[in-house]
Parts: structure tokens; C-alpha cells; sequence
């Protein structure tokens, strides 16, 4: 019988969604998911806004990867309103923890209730319970606040680089998100986008360092495509500069990158259009003391937009279980 290995993805959206679902398969895992809490933009904008609560669509779609399989609970969580003006884009689940928190009179409690109820296996974790907003300073100086307005890609910033991330205010890792990851034997970075999910974490005060204290083996997962406003024109190798400028590159155990990247025609200039392109594979087969696994990961499922889902959506995407099955094998 094997031994049961604490794993810890460190993430948000749907990047943390899809690793979530294939480690769900894996009975000897003991699985954390630790959210960024700086999403600002389609519903959980209202949650802020009007409700005054933190984002919870990251924590929900984690929930729900990680729920037992109950197909009708998990559709029903996952559903979004598409019609009318007052809740069109927003999903049942987010709706349904925004009304616990009120009940319960806290929004730590409603997580906890809600992964109960859907049979969670696993725990989900906010990197914070603090509110914050993301700051990104690019090359010319021009700052843009927040997380949906980075992502939008003003065209003013959209081919340069970020030159620093930061949230406003600041921060600090919650007290049980910091004991998963000084308790974890594997702790996963990504996929996500680089600045708004994985980096959005790293800069939450105490975070890198409790990586970097951690005995855990760090993995992170190399992005398949880069993206204007974020990462334009980005190769591997630009990933990891970028990522060792918020956590020291020689604790990097991991580097997991797709071997298989081919696109259709179309869809590449759907994403070209964009200003988006796959991420080429520049680099050796070692950086500082990390090894890299280069093996097949990509989805040849494209996952349609939602009726009412107002974000526009990535549709090049990691196979949950070729990921989380990579992953598990390390």
C-alpha cells in the first residue's frame, strides 16, 4: 500500500480546475487547492462590489473538480444565469456561497459547508482572506489595476512586459494555506496565467517563503500558449525568468511542458488575433537543479463558451488526466 503524499496546487480558474480533476482519480493523494483572491472581473466583480465579499469563483470551480461525482450537484454549481439583467453571468454556486456567507457570517465557514455538501475530497484554501486588488507595472511605466483589467490587455501595454506585480493592499498567506504548504510533499505551480494565477500568489506576503522553507518538491507547469497584456510573444524560457524574479529558480524541482503542441490552422489564427501563440520550448533539459519532463499534455477537447459567461475563455487547454497522471508519476 502506498503512502499517502500531501499535494498542494497553488493556482486559480481554470487551470487549477483541470489539474484538480485529474488528481481527483488518485485515492493515495492528499489534496489541497490553494485560490488566488484576486479575481475582479465578471461576477465576482459583484461580489466585491455589491456584496462586499471575496471572489469565490476560483474557490467553486475548485469545489467542483474536487466534488464527488454527483453529475446533477456538480451541472448545478457550475450553472450560469444567461438571462435578464440583474444576475445574467453569474453561477448558481457563486450565488450559493454569497448567501451561506451571509447565514453562516463567514465566508471561511461557507467554504467549508459548501465542500461538505458536495463531498469534497480535498480541501480548498483562499491564498488570503484579506481583500486586495492586483497592480502590474509594465516596461514604459504605465501601471494597470486589476486582475480583470490586466487580463483585458489595454492595447496601450498589450505587447509589453510586466516588469513588476504587486497587490494593493498588501496581503498576508493565511495561517491554514501556510500549514499545507510547510506540511506538503509535492507543491504544484500552475497552469495558469503566469502574472494573474500563479505570480498573483507568489506575492501575497509569506508565500514564497514558505515555498522555499518548504521541504515539498516544487513543480511548475509550463503554460501552452502565452498572451498579450501578460506574457506577448513569451518562449519557455521567458516563463521562468520571470517566474525566478518572485521565487528563487534553484528551488524548482519540476518543469512539466507539453511535447505534443500542434494546433489546427484556424485555431492559431483565432489566437494570433489575439496577440497569443504557443509557448516554444526553448530550453535544455535542466535549469539550475531542475529536471524537465517533456510529455504529452495537451486537450483535443475545446470546451464551448457558456450561455451568459461574459469572460472570454482559453479553449487550448491541459488533459486532466495526462497532467495529473505526470504529476502523480514524479
Amino acid at each position: 500500500m502506498k503512502k499517502t503524499r500531501k499535494i498542494v496546487a497553488v493556482g486559480g480558474g481554470t487551470g487549477t480546475f483541470t489539474l484538480l480533476t485529474g488528481l481527483r482519480d488518485y485515492s493515495d493523494l492528499d489534496i489541497t487547492a490553494i485560490v488566488t483572491m484576486a479575481d475582479d472581473g465578471g461576477s465576482n466583480k459583484i461580489l466585491r462590489d455589491e456584496f462586499g465579499l471575496l471572489p469565490t469563483s476560483g474557490i467553486r470551480q475548485s469545489i467542483i473538480a474536487l466534488a464527488k461525482d454527483t453529475t446533477l450537484l456538480r451541472q448545478l454549481f457550475s450553472y450560469r444565469y444567461y438571462q435578464g439583467t440583474g444576475i445574467s453571468g453569474m453561477t448558481f454556486g457563486n450565488l450559493f456561497m454569497a448567501a451561506l456567507s451571509d447565514i453562516l457570517g463567514s465566508q471561511k465557514q461557507a467554504i467549508l459547508e459548501t465542500s461538505k455538501l458536495l463531498g469534497v475530497r480535498g480541501t480548498i484554501l483562499p491564498i488570503s482572506y484579506e481583500n486586495t486588488s492586483l497592480v502590474a507595472t509594465y516596461q514604459d511605466g504605465t501601471e494597470v489595476l486589476g486582475e480583470h483589467h490586466i487580463d483585458l490587455s489595454n492595447p496601450k501595454v498589450a505587447k509589453q512586459r510586466i516588469v513588476n506585480l504587486r497587490t494593493i493592499p498588501q496581503i498576508t498567506l493565511d495561517q491554514d494555506a501556510k500549514t499545507a504548504i510547510e506540511q506538503a510533499d509535492l507543491i504544484v505551480l500552475g497552469p495558469g496565467d503566469l502574472y494573474t494565477n500563479t505570480i498573483a500568489n507568489l506575492v501575497v506576503k509569506g508565500v514564497a517563503e514558505a515555498i522555499t522553507a518548504s521541504y515539498a518538491k516544487v513543480i511548475f507547469v509550463m503554460n501552452l500558449m502565452n498572451r498579450a497584456g501578460e506574457t506577448y510573444g513569451y518562449h519557455a524560457s521567458d516563463f521562468l525568468s520571470d517566474l525566478a524574479l518572485y521565487l528563487p529558480p534553484d528551488r524548482l524541482d519540476y518543469i512539466l511542458l507539453s511535447s505534443n503542441t500542434t494546433l489546427s490552422p484556424l485555431l492559431l489564427k483565432k489566437y494570433a488575433q489575439e496577440g497569443s501563440a504557443i509557448v516554444v520550448d526553448d530550453l535544455s533539459n535542466t535549469y539550475h537543479r531542475a529536471r524537465l519532463i517533456r510529455t504529452p499534455l495537451l486537450s483535443h477537447s475545446h470546451p464551448p463558451q457558456e450561455k451568459g459567461d461574459k469572460l472570454i475563455r482559453s479553449m487550448v487547454r491541459h488533459d486532466p488526466s495526462l497532467l495529473a497522471k505526470a504529476i502523480y508519476e514524479l
